[in-house]
């Protein structure tokens, strides 16, 4: 039987994290084993061009050191040519400095000028045929470079192309049997969010998805995204103009000159341009405390037993109790009796506090704080929670930095233990940032307590990806295939489902950007002359501007899972004559997770 995970610091640091590294290790281990890669010569392979590395910088750096002697022993020859000219040079032209050289130059244009100049030249015949024999070696070093590299990933190819868009939810899968993962986000997933749970896609109206990853939580469905979002900030433009003007002034001494003087006018303008930003959350649906909206934000205090934290803490304590004693206002706020939850989780908009409570046992309260407080395991307190009845939207800090895309390219490497390496770090830091993104609604006994008995899987079309997946994708294949010709912004890409035949979905991808026109603006700035000037500043307005492109795509109907959680993703005969009939009339241009994207030749 599946255990809940109601103290998701704790099994984290006892059990997850190291139950997660082995299975990582396990994982990789295995598809070394499948790809049948020869780990000795892999490493030979890379000590060898490790070597020819090495040998390549020293023989750069040897070459430069010649070049550098070729340099200065010119520098030599010209100043000694300088010093023989000087004697000829009328005295008054230099003054005491030819004075000084004639004192030496006599002894210099004897015999020994003759001796330095056929040592100069003898030296510089050396110089060049060093420098010839470290061009040679240095080509021949490159070449040798170019050789082991190719050679390297030839060795790797067999292991990079075992590496699929799923390892990481499938170790997640194993080593958290709670958590479980789709293959794509499914329409049939974002229904039940709309029809179960009250989602709209008010919040997708303004933003692209960059990526998403969608799954259960014992039943009640959740979707990570990331998304590319626009909002109008403001530009500052400067502008300059040299003024000059002439002056009468009066010296000490009470005579009158005329002076010139200079001046650089600046002038700005501000103006609207767009701001563009990238955002991850993770949305969560459950029918648990369907009624109760609450908000919580990062106080910044938590887990901090600092002077100045103190007084925060007391601070924001005696402004609770004094909003929890006011019966004034028409909110429903009453302080439960732990003050520390009160303080840090701070959640003081609650509407419901009946449904609050229920919500928040003693033992969600224990857990929030130990989530809140910790600063050595996790994150501590890094996100924004906020519940709107039955839908959970949660913003941690730390994956703004961190995306949760699970690209096989990333693991693509020419080493074989460097591949081990950064496979096992990368995947580790993977399951932390994901966890514990999904920590605060683990913490809730409820949540885990309450599923759905929504039947997602209704009909086959229910199993078709859904939008957030179409612009996934075109986001993927790079939104300059799809931008107007005049956008110099970014482009923000939606899409709609024109047309559906045969298994296969021709999308309507539309990238919505801004071009741009320059204007001039005449501010009026006052000069040292005492007079108004016209500062011309020029500024840039952004026009929106939109291009439809067709996007065809085949996906792989998502196979059933095994008990152990992982998904055969080998290509079905249907999906592999699928995608043969579509390659005659399409250019498949890029492939994310099961759905495969073609654009209309």
């Amino acid at each position: 039987m599946i255990q809940d995970v109601y103290e998701p610091l704790e099994r984290y640091q006892t059990e997850f994290r190291e139950k997660f590294a082995q299975n990582t290790s396990e994982e990789f281990e295995r598809l070394v084993r499948a790809s049948g890669v020869d780990a000795e010569a892999n490493a030979e392979t890379n000590r060898k061009l490790k070597k020819a590395k090495s040998d390549l910088d020293s023989t750069r750096s040897r070459r430069n050191s010649w070049r550098f002697l070729g340099v200065l022993t010119w520098l030599l020859i010209i100043a000694a040519v300088v010093a023989i000219v000087l004697p000829f040079l009328p005295p008054d032209l230099l003054g005491e400095l030819v004075e000084t050289a004639k004192s030496f130059l006599p002894a210099f244009c004897g015999g020994g000028a003759a001796l330095a100049t056929l040592a100069f030249l003898f030296f510089q015949r050396v110089v060049l045929r060093n420098l010839r024999q470290f061009k040679e070696m240095i080509q021949s070093l490159e070449e040798k470079i170019a050789a082991l590299q190719q050679e390297a990933w030839d060795q790797m190819a067999p292991l990079n192309a075992l590496y699929d868009w799923d390892i990481a939810p499938k170790l997640i899968q194993r080593t958290v049997p709670r958590l479980e993962f789709d293959p794509f986000f499914t329409r049939g997933r974002l229904a039940e969010l709309y029809e179960n749970f009250g989602w709209d896609d008010s919040f997708n109206a303004d933003k692209s998805v960059l990526g998403s990853q969608s799954g259960v939580i014992n039943g009640n469905p959740f979707v990570f995204g990331r998304f590319l979002s626009m909002r109008w900030g403001t530009t500052t433009y400067h502008g300059y103009k040299n003024i000059t003007w002439t002056e009468r002034v009066r010296d000490s001494k009470g005579r009158w000159s005329t002076v010139t003087r200079h001046e650089r006018l600046h002038a700005t303008v501000t103006k609207p341009s767009p701001v563009y930003s990238e955002t991850s959350c993770l949305i969560y649906g459950n029918d648990a405390a369907p009624n109760l909206t609450f908000t919580h934000k990062p106080t910044g205090i938590a887990g901090k037993n600092d002077f100045f934290s103190k007084l925060k803490k007391r601070r924001e304590f005696k402004k609770l109790k004094k909003f929890s004693e006011n019966l004034d206002d028409a909110s429903q706020y009453t302080m439960m009796s732990n003050h520390d939850f009160e303080v840090l989780f701070h959640a003081d908009d609650r509407n419901d506090e009946i449904e609050f409570r229920l919500l928040f046992t003693p033992l969600a309260q224990t857990q929030m704080l130990k989530l809140l407080e910790d600063r050595e395991v996790g994150y501590g307190d890094d996100f924004t929670f906020l519940k709107q009845h039955k839908i959970n939207a949660l913003f941690p800090r730390h994956l703004q930095d961190f995306s949760l895309d699970t690209d096989p390219r990333q693991f693509y490497d020419s080493d074989l233990e460097h591949a081990r390496a950064h496979f096992q770090s990368h995947l580790e830091e993977y399951f932390k940032a994901a966890y514990f993104a999904m920590a605060p609604l683990l913490s809730i006994p409820l949540y885990q307590q309450t599923r759905t008995h929504a039947d997602i899987y209704r009909d086959v079309l229910s199993r078709r990806s859904c939008f957030w997946e179409h612009e996934a994708l075109a986001n993927y294949c790079g939104e300059r295939r799809f931008a107007h010709a005049e956008c110099v912004t970014h482009s923000l890409l939606k899409t709609r489902v024109a047309s559906e035949a045969n298994g296969a979905t021709s999308l309507a991808v539309t990238a919505y950007g801004y071009r741009t026109v320059k204007h001039v603006e005449y501010v009026s700035k006052w000069g040292g002359d005492g007079r108004c000037h016209q500062v011309p500043v020029e500024w840039l307005e952004y026009i929106p501007v939109q291009r439809t492109s067709e996007l065809l795509i085949a996906e792989q109907e998502p196979p059933a899972a095994s008990p152990e959680g992982d998904r055969p993703y080998g290509a079905t005969a249907r999906w592999r004559e699928l995608v043969s009939q579509m390659i005659r009339f399409s250019s498949p241009i890029g492939v994310r997770r099961s759905i495969l994207a073609f654009f209309r030749k």
